[in-house]
C-alpha cells in the first residue's frame, strides 16, 4: 500500500515538473532562431513620457536621468515619479529639476493626492509624500498627469536602468505597427565586475529570462510578460484596461493578464537593451524573490478562472497560465522533497525498494524523463551563454542553479501568503550604482533554520536510499537530486 502511494505521488509530481520543463526546452530551442517583427515608420510628433519610478534610490537617480537624456528621440519628456521620504533624495531631485529649468507648480493634486510638481518642457519631477499603493500606486497617480498632458506613449524604467540611445524609436516602430499591441517589452541586461561572482550568478539567471524565455515566447507566439520596467506602453490601451492597480506587489504580472484578457497583447523586442543592477547580496536577493512570489501567487489565484473562461486561443491561454503559476513550482518541489524523505524512511524500515516507481519496469523510461525535468532549468542558462558568447559563464551555471533553488522555502511561504492575501510591506531592492558598499538586509532566521534541517534530512535520506537501491537507474536519479539540492540547501542555511 505504501509503495503504491509513493509511486502515485512520484508520477503526479513528475507530470507537474514535466509541464514546466517542456516550456523551458521549447523556449530554449526557439530562442536560437531570430525573430523579425513587423515595423512601420512612426508617425511624426508622437509624445513620449520616459517615466523613471523611484523610492529612496539616491545612488542611481542622477545617472539614470543622464542616461534618459541621451535618448535620441526628440519628442520626449523625462518624468521622475518619486515617492521618496529620504531628505537627501528629495533634495537631489529638486536640484536636478532646477538645473533643467523646471519651475514648481503650486497646488498640484492628482488622484486625491497632493503632489510636489516641478515642470519644464523636457523634464518633470512628480513627487508624492508617501509610498501609498507601492510602485503601482505611484504609476496610478501619474496616469492622471499623463492623460492631462496629452502623452501618447510611456517608456517605463525603474530607477537603476539605462536604456540604449534609440530605444524609443525602435519601440515606436513596433508598437504602431498593430493596434492590438498594448506594450513592447525590451531586453534587460545586468552589469557586474569581473570579481563579482555572486552578481554574475544572479545575472546569468535573470538574463536567461530575456535572451531565452521571452525570445522563445516571441518566436512561438506565446504570451509576452511585461516584466516591470524597460517597456513602452500605448497609453490609450493602458487606460482601456484600467491602468495600474495600486497596492499590488507584482503590478507587472497583474497588468499583463488584464492586457491579454482585454484583447491586447505584448511584444518582445530583443534588439533593444537596457542595463541595470542585480541585488548586491544574498539577503537582498531573497527578499526580492519573496516579494515577486507573493505577488505572483495572488495573481495566479485571481486570474486562474478568468483565464480558463476566456476566449484566448489555447496557445496563449496555456502560456499565460504557466506564467501565473511560475512560482507555485516551489510547492511541488516541497512535495517532491517530502516524497524523497518518505522514500528514505520507507527504505530505512527495511521495505524492498524494487516496488518503487524508479525501479519498476517503467523506470527505464521514467528515469531519463525525471533527469531531463530536473535539469530543465539549466538549458536556458546554457543557451543564454551561447547567445551572449560570454563563455566563462559556463563555469558559473552550477552555482547559478544552486542559488536559484536555494530560495525554495522562501517561495513556498510566499505562495501561502499570496494565496491568503496577507498584507506585506514594499521591499526596495538596494541599489549601489556599482559602488562597493556594505548593504544591510535583515536575515531570515526561520528560513535559515528550516533550510538547515532540510539539508540534514536530505543528506541522510539520500545516503540511505543510495545505499539500499539495487539498480543503477535509481542511483542516477538519487545522485542527480543530491548534486542539485544539497548545495542549494547549504547556501540557504548559511546565507538567508
Amino acid at each position: 500500500m505504501v509503495s503504491t502511494v509513493l509511486q502515485t505521488v512520484s508520477l503526479l509530481l513528475l507530470i507537474y515538473f514535466v509541464c514546466f520543463a517542456v516550456y523551458n526546452y521549447a523556449y530554449s530551442v526557439a530562442a536560437l532562431s531570430p525573430v523579425r517583427l513587423p515595423t512601420v515608420k512612426p508617425r511624426p510628433g508622437a509624445r513620449v513620457a520616459v517615466v523613471v519610478v523611484s523610492f529612496n534610490e539616491r545612488e542611481v537617480l542622477a545617472d539614470t536621468i543622464a542616461g534618459c537624456e541621451r535618448l535620441s528621440y526628440p519628442h520626449k519628456t523625462i518624468i521622475v515619479g518619486d515617492d521618496s521620504k529620504d531628505p537627501a533624495t528629495i533634495a537631489l531631485l529638486r536640484r536636478l529639476a532646477v538645473e533643467r529649468g523646471c519651475v514648481p507648480v503650486e497646488g498640484a493634486r492628482y488622484a486625491d493626492t497632493d503632489i510636489e510638481l516641478w515642470e519644464s518642457d523636457g523634464f518633470v519631477v512628480f513627487h508624492r509624500a508617501d509610498n501609498v499603493g507601492f510602485k503601482a500606486g505611484n504609476l496610478k497617480t501619474l496616469e492622471k498627469y499623463l492623460r492631462e498632458r496629452g502623452f501618447d506613449y510611456m517608456y517605463l524604467l525603474d530607477a537603476d536602468w539605462r536604456p540604449q540611445a534609440d530605444a524609443v524609436e525602435r519601440c515606436l516602430e513596433v508598437i504602431e505597427a498593430d493596434a492590438t499591441i498594448g506594450y513592447v517589452q525590451t531586453k534587460r541586461m545586468y552589469h557586474h565586475g569581473r570579481a563579482d561572482h555572486f552578481q554574475r550568478c544572479l545575472a546569468i539567471n535573470e538574463e536567461a529570462c530575456y535572451l531565452v524565455d521571452l525570445a522563445g515566447r516571441q518566436r512561438l507566439g506565446h504570451m509576452i510578460l511585461f516584466s516591470g520596467c524597460c517597456a513602452m506602453f500605448n497609453l490609450r490601451s493602458l487606460y482601456a484596461v484600467g491602468g495600474f492597480r495600486a497596492g499590488h506587489l507584482t503590478e507587472d504580472i497583474d497588468l499583463s493578464n488584464r492586457f491579454y484578457l482585454a484583447g491586447y497583447r505584448g511584444v518582445y523586442l530583443e534588439g533593444v537593451a537596457n542595463v541595470g543592477e542585480v541585488p548586491p547580496n544574498y539577503k537582498a536577493f531573497r527578499r526580492q524573490q519573496e516579494r515577486w512570489a507573493i505577488g505572483s501567487a495572488r495573481t495566479f489565484k485571481e486570474y486562474l478562472l478568468p483565464v480558463l473562461r476566456s476566449r484566448l486561443d489555447l496557445r496563449t491561454k496555456l502560456s499565460l497560465l504557466r506564467q501565473n503559476a511560475y512560482y507555485t513550482a516551489a510547492l511541488g518541489i516541497e512535495a517532491s522533497v517530502l516524497w524523497g524523505l518518505l522514500t528514505a524512511v520507507h527504505a530505512g524500515l527495511g521495505k524492498r525498494l524494487e516496488h518503487d516507481l524508479l525501479l519498476s519496469r517503467a523506470g527505464a523510461i521514467l528515469v531519463p524523463i525525471m533527469v531531463l525535468a530536473l535539469f530543465g532549468g539549466a538549458l536556458p542558462l546554457i543557451v543564454a551563454t551561447i547567445k551572449k558568447r560570454d563563455w566563462i559563464n559556463l563555469l558559473y551555471i552550477p552555482a547559478a542553479c544552486w542559488i536559484a533553488l536555494s530560495v525554495v522555502h522562501t517561495y513556498s511561504v510566499a505562495n501561502i501568503k499570496g494565496f491568503r492575501r496577507v498584507a506585506q510591506p514594499w521591499f526596495v531592492t538596494p541599489k549601489t550604482n556599482r559602488r562597493k558598499s556594505r548593504v544591510r538586509v535583515r536575515a531570515a532566521r526561520r528560513i535559515r533554520a528550516v533550510s538547515l534541517v532540510t539539508l540534514v534530512l536530505l543528506a541522510a535520506g539520500y545516503l540511505t536510499v543510495y545505499h539500499l537501491a539495487p539498480g543503477a537507474a535509481a542511483r542516477t536519479v538519487i545522485t542527480a537530486y543530491a548534486v542539485l539540492w544539497i548545495p542549494s540547501m547549504l547556501i540557504a542555511s548559511l546565507k538567508s
